[in-house]
């Protein structure tokens, strides 16, 4: 019988061990899940900016494609016309570099 309660004992201490560990596992879990949600919320916060910034460059950058044109002589029948492929990658150049130039602006605030 001695043997049998020091069995009972060892597997009753063991889920006590396993109890707390579990509970510490909890707490551990909740505080990633917190961290997490703040790092989201950073990031969704910075990509709502950069969002903003690339929608405000990309209408500078097509008020500039069409000051540029206006004041570009008429063009004649010996030239082709530019694709507008060409075009778009040429004003998502001009947006990008626009963007770059605000997102390093904004980082020299900070």
């Amino acid at each position: 019988m001695f043997g049998k309660k020091s069995y009972l004992k060892t597997l009753e201490t063991r889920k006590q061990e396993i109890l707390a560990q579990s509970d510490v596992t909890r707490i551990e879990l909740l505080r990633d899940w917190e961290s997490l949600k703040t790092e989201l919320q950073r990031v969704k916060k910075q990509v709502l900016t950069a969002g903003s910034i690339a929608s405000s460059a990309v209408v500078v950058a097509a008020a500039a494609s069409v000051l540029r044109r206006k004041h570009e002589p008429p063009k004649t029948e010996t030239h082709a016309k530019v694709p507008w492929v060409a075009a778009a990658l040429n004003g998502a150049k001009v947006g990008a570099s626009l963007f770059m130039k605000l997102r390093s602006l904004t980082r020299e605030r900070r």
